[in-house]
């Protein structure tokens, strides 16, 4: 897989969690109908750069947005 492939798929998965919310793996190859690999490998970009955050819930893993919003102390 190229680099760029990997991006493209990281840019599918960030537009899907944004209209989703909260998503399991499985449930992300089910709306993108990509393979396993390249789910992983996307959500590790995604990771990298601080844009999702990970859940593990009872053995499954979650996906979701970081917030977009700053948080402001005052």
């Amino acid at each position: 897989m190229m680099k760029n492939a990997i991006g493209v798929s990281a840019g599918d998965i960030w537009r899907l969690l944004s209209t989703k919310g909260r998503l399991s793996v499985r449930q992300i190859g089910d709306y993108t109908h990509a393979r396993d690999s390249a789910i992983l490998i996307a959500i590790g970009w995604l990771c990298r750069e601080n844009k999702v955050r990970l859940i593990d819930r009872n053995g499954s893993l979650y996906i979701e947005l970081n917030s977009i919003y700053t948080e402001t102390y005052y």
